[in-house]
């Protein structure tokens, strides 16, 4: 559960370069520009010269062979500054999925482009408000697709989108789309500045089928390691939280007295720093799992639990602990709590996890 010495490296190679070039004011930019891209284009071709989206890729396929523990190092420091990137959406989720499920010929025409940056995908699994994806009703029968998706990451900049539907025996499968002129598009902001998309499928035909036969084991593997990858990211920002936090109360006066010296303050800042530590522990071991070849469901849903709290408890603090100007705008601190609520509902809250995980454990 400890970096190796090259993912070491690249962790600070990326927490160099986000310092320099991703401030947190950049979120600021995109919340305000609401009909502009999902996230920074400049930025994310300057990470893609870095080689951030080859990371966990396999070399075959033009990766970097870092492993996903090396993606875990890159979204912790993405993490960190409120970073929005497609690394979850295209790398974690869609480039898994190709892997996972795809033909040899779907993998050598997709995956090199994945990882040299020319191409970004999103897949398209949630329906409904609440994340579940044993919840399927889009349908592909007869050639054509047909039905809605919620909550798609990323789809406007995408140049391949995956839509997970079930064919006409009922089985699950995924589709995929080169484009989405056809497709009915309504384009949200979330209350953290992040942009999302419904997708609704109307009869669409020139749709690709990726592999063959059922494919649920497959896909609820890929939506695991988007699981554990989200998670990764959230513990960056819980913990540039604390050290914000920290930093604040060592500089604070109150009754001409440093806030870090009350003791019930320093109390509640050990608690989330045992939190912290607890979570960044479960996320770590999930991607040791993950680069070993076992079995990551149990794991996904632990790390995600742990880091869905971790986050809004420490968030929650964290606010607190600034008092009156913790909740305002011009303060970084409130956008972190912000992020912080999607990211719990994003891939499933820790109430959907928790049973996920008693179930798992015939619970």
């Amino acid at each position: 559960m400890i970096f190796n010495e090259e993912q070491s490296m690249l962790k600070d190679t990326a927490r160099a370069f986000i310092e320099e070039n991703a401030p947190v004011d950049n979120l600021r930019k995109l919340r305000a520009a609401p009909e502009g891209p999902a996230y920074d284009l400049e930025l994310w071709q300057q990470l893609v010269e870095l080689g951030i989206p080859a990371v966990a890729l396999p070399e075959e396929y033009g990766g970097l062979g870092f492993g996903f523990m090396g993606l875990a190092a890159v979204l912790g420091e993405t993490g960190r500054n409120l970073v929005a990137t497609p690394l979850v959406s295209s790398v974690a989720l869609a480039a898994s999925l190709i892997k996972l499920v795809g033909t040899e010929e779907q993998k050598s025409r997709w995956l090199p482009a994945l990882a040299s940056g020319e191409l970004t995908a999103t897949v398209a699994v949630q329906e409904g408000r609440h994340y579940n994806p044993k919840s399927i009703e889009t349908k592909w029968a007869n050639g054509a697709l047909s039905g809605s998706k919620t909550m798609v990451m990323d789809a406007q900049e995408a140049g391949l989108v995956l839509v997970i539907a079930k064919n006409a025996s009922g089985a699950l499968c995924v589709l995929a789309l080169n484009s989405l002129e056809d497709v009915e598009q309504e384009r949200y902001m979330l209350m953290d500045g992040r942009k999302f998309s419904d997708l609704h499928f109307r009869d669409l035909a020139g749709v690709e089928e990726l592999g063959e036969g059922e494919q649920v084991a497959s896909v609820e593997q890929a939506l695991d390691i988007a699981t554990i990858a989200l998670a990764a990211e959230m513990i960056g920002g819980a913990e540039s939280l604390l050290e914000r936090t920290v930093y604040h109360l060592n500089e604070r006066e109150q009754f001409d007295v440093k806030l870090a010296t009350f003791q019930a303050l320093q109390h509640r800042c050990a608690e989330m720093y045992c939190q912290l530590e607890l979570a960044r522990s479960a996320v770590l071991s999930a991607f040791t799992r993950l680069d070993q070849g076992r079995n990551i469901a149990k794991a996904a849903s632990q790390a995600k639990a742990l880091a869905n709290e971790c986050y809004q408890h420490i968030s929650n603090e964290a606010v607190q602990m600034h008092g009156g100007m913790g909740i305002t705008d011009e303060l970084d601190i409130g956008l972190y709590l912000k992020r912080s609520r999607v990211c719990n509902q994003l891939f499933g809250d820790a109430n959907f996890h928790r049973k996920r995980y008693a179930l798992q454990i015939g619970i």
